[in-house]
């Protein structure tokens, strides 16, 4: 018999506290889903990942640089994880990526079109932003 309840609570490096609580059809990808959006805000790796692996802002900082080879064409989430993947030798969720790239948009930096299902993202022209200037905050 599945979860009905899930309740996390986590601090990030400021202090502030988050709690999670999920009620109702607890899914496996619900979870992922939880476990990325703590490991952006905490600051804390996932299983299996030690204190050495990539912050989430170097992980910010590693999208980025990945982005800056796909200005002028579009490209989909799924492009992004496997070139950061091939360039890193690590492993990013899916989930994780699509964050990041949520982030770019709000930004304004990053468009988006399409569905949810099926995003296409491209990049704004260069020469309308400065990608130095692009910050986690």
């Amino acid at each position: 018999m599945p979860a009905r309840k899930v309740k996390i609570e986590f601090f990030d490096q400021v202090g502030t506290k988050h709690t999670i609580t999920v009620d109702g059809d607890v899914t496996k990808e619900k979870v992922a889903k939880i476990l990325d959006y703590v490991e952006l805000m905490g600051n804390v790796g996932g299983p299996g990942e030690t204190g050495a692996g990539p912050t989430a802002e170097r992980k910010f900082e590693r999208i980025r640089d990945i982005l800056t080879g796909y200005q002028g064409r579009a490209f989909r989430s799924a492009d992004i994880k496997q070139a950061y993947e091939r360039r890193h030798g690590e492993t990013i969720s899916l989930s994780t990526v699509c964050t990041y790239l949520s982030r770019f948009v709000d930004k304004g930096i990053v468009l988006r079109s399409g569905s949810p299902a099926q995003w296409l993202y491209t990049t704004k022209q260069p020469g309308t932003f400065s990608w130095n200037n692009i910050i986690q905050k």
